[in-house]
């Protein structure tokens, strides 16, 4: 898990692009692990300084020890405004017909967002 944080937080820059973001997202991805799954979720939430911000989140999720998993998190932070209020989704890459990466290109979101300034990225893992 500190080894797919730690190519994260290598990769990621301060001003990366979210097309780099998520090129970077899925080459982590690519690092060989046991029954992961990723997640790829959208939305307006309270998370970042008190204040509901629109969400793109990116998580892989493998088995940890106990028969729960862990989340590695990168999640894209956006100022609300009226269009992105409307989006919301959440899929699982088992989920879909196709590889979830091209469907992440292909989303009404990342269309959106890949034109925006982001206002911050977090990068982090948690357990469920």
């Amino acid at each position: 898990m500190d080894k797919l944080i730690g190519f994260l937080k290598n990769k990621i820059r301060e001003r990366s692009s979210l097309e780099e973001i998520v090129n970077v997202f899925e080459r982590m991805c690519s690092i060989p692990l046991e029954e992961d799954m990723i997640l790829f979720e959208t939305g307006t939430f309270t998370s970042f300084a008190d204040a509901s911000m629109f969400q793109i989140s990116l998580v892989r999720q493998f088995p940890n020890e106990d028969e729960e998993f862990y989340q590695v998190h990168v999640d894209i932070f956006y100022e609300t405004d009226d269009e992105n209020k409307k989006m919301s989704e959440s899929i699982w890459d088992e989920d879909l017909s196709e590889n979830i990466f091209d469907y992440i290109r292909n989303s009404k979101a990342f269309a959106y967002a890949k034109s925006k300034e982001y206002r911050k990225v977090k990068i982090w893992c948690d357990e469920t």
